[in-house]
């Protein structure tokens, strides 16, 4: 059997590649300065450009986010179906295309039917929520202003400072109506026309996104072979291995946090639903629907659906609004400490202090999709420059335990390799020639795995070699 042995890296390598290497890094650096200064130049032109693809891909974008969501679907019944197919089938091949006919008929039947469920009890329900609040608005507002008034003529101190706050927003909120709302009609007008072609726009791309999804799950196989196909063809194949197994990983971090947070997202929302209808609260479907959609966004999601919903409830009874803010402080500790762990598990890998890291860069360079998409994201980044940091370390013969570096200032500065040294069956017997074989890979020089065997296990009980770091020498 093969072992691995720590021995001290005494090569003399010598880099043979050294100038190429040293050739391509300025080649790159000064491709990458030219590209810097060109997008700064012409940053107005390269933003339109990238809006534009943006712009024409909107479909293709669509398809392939519903295609990711419905694929566990499919996988599902295909997974099922291939196995009862093939018991009865002459042909494997018929019986595979079969069964993913049929589940790809069977995942859009879904999609479809939940989509048209909702459409059913949401949208009536929203409809008749914003009719009742237009209607019961303007009383709602008078009997909140006259509960305000009385709250800040009373003779506290928080009613001086409340009515100096009234009477400051009131004087800016005339000022908006008088001097800037009528001067700017034109552009309100513009930005409502704006906001009603881009509801059409995300209608159109849905649909013909739909279309798109059915293409990518019945080749979704293919596309996966041929990048295999092409990875193995640009790469040797210990890298093609690796870069086939970390985009491996990458898709489980994104199934599950993304497909996880749905469905997490989704239960949230029933739950507050309920709730809500036990409570007796206002406008529980609305809410219960925005507070399920905001929870998908990771940290900020709950925040951002609570406080307009509870201002929506503080015009109705501030009561209520109280009763509203402790049942979604209990129902989002639920989701944190029980629900989300559950579900998401441990898909993400990331601390809080990453997860809040991801959503505030990601958040603020790409807006919404980069709050959704921040931390499936980073944390494939996380992944692979952990993985790459541990095979590093594991090469040097160093601990790959974090918390086995909290306590050093320094290590021994002796270098050791990791080599693999061919083994016998015979056990203890082949003990002595498995260490003459690793003194002889220590003395192959340049183009040996290592370079002598002083650091072997008795050179290291004998004290002619320092042993490597390891978490027992804290």
């Amino acid at each position: 059997m093969a072992r691995e042995r720590l021995i001290p890296d005494r090569r003399r390598k010598v880099d043979r590649t050294k100038y190429i290497r040293v050739g391509i890094t300025a080649f790159l650096v000064l491709a990458a300065a030219v590209v810097l200064v060109f997008l700064f130049v012409k940053s107005e032109d390269v933003s339109k450009f990238f809006k534009d693809v943006r712009s024409a891909l909107g479909p293709v974008i669509y398809g392939i986010v519903i295609a990711f969501l419905l694929t566990p679907v499919m996988n599902f019944f295909d997974r099922h179906l291939s196995h009862t197919f093939q018991k009865h089938a002459k042909k494997l091949t018929r019986a595979k295309k079969a069964a993913k006919a049929i589940s790809i008929f069977l995942t859009l039947v879904i999609a479809l039917a939940l989509i048209a469920l909702l459409f059913y009890l949401i949208v009536p329900e929203i409809a008749n929520t914003v009719g009742i609040m237009v209607d019961e608005l303007p009383k709602q507002v008078e009997g909140f202003m006259a509960w305000f008034n009385d709250l800040t003529e009373s003779s506290t101190v928080f009613g001086g400072y409340l009515r100096k706050a009234v009477e400051t927003a009131t004087t800016y909120v005339e000022d908006i109506i008088e001097n800037r709302l009528f001067s700017q009609i034109s552009d309100i007008a513009q930005f409502l026309l704006t906001g009603v072609w881009d509801v059409v726009n995300v209608v159109y791309n849905f649909i013909i996104g739909f279309i798109f999804a059915v293409y990518v799950l019945a080749s979704k196989d293919r596309f996966a072979a041929q990048a295999k196909k092409m990875t193995f063809s640009i790469f040797r194949r210990k890298s093609a291995n690796t870069i086939i197994r970390i985009a491996k990983r990458c898709y489980a971090i994104f199934s599950g946090a993304i497909i996880g947070k749905v469905i997490d997202s989704a239960i949230i929302g029933l739950l507050c639903f309920v709730g809500m209808r036990i409570l007796g609260l206002p406008y529980a479907i609305v809410i219960s629907t925005f507070i399920g959609v905001t929870n998908v966004i990771p940290f900020f999601g709950p925040y951002i659906g609570a406080i307009p919903s509870a201002l929506l409830i503080l015009f109705v009874d501030p009561l209520q609004c109280l009763y509203f803010v402790i049942f979604i402080v209990l129902l989002q500790q639920f989701d944190c400490n029980i629900l989300d762990p559950r579900i998401v598990g441990g898909s993400i890998g990331l601390s809080p202090f990453w997860v809040l890291f991801a959503c505030i860069f990601f958040g603020g360079m790409f807006g919404l999709p980069g709050l959704v998409l921040g931390v499936p994201v980073f944390a494939c980044i996380y992944m692979i420059v952990k993985e790459i940091t541990e095979k590093r370390l594991r090469k040097r013969g160093l601990t790959t335990e974090t918390d086995d570096y909290a306590g050093i200032d320094s290590l021994p500065e002796q270098e050791y390799v990791l080599v693999t040294i061919p083994g016998e069956e015979q056990g203890e017997a082949s003990e002595e020639g498995t260490l003459e074989e690793a003194e002889d890979l220590g003395n192959a020089g340049p183009q040996g795995p290592a370079a002598e065997a002083e650091g072997s296990e008795e050179a290291f009980a004998e004290g002619q070699g320092e042993a490597p770091f390891t978490p027992n020498d804290r």
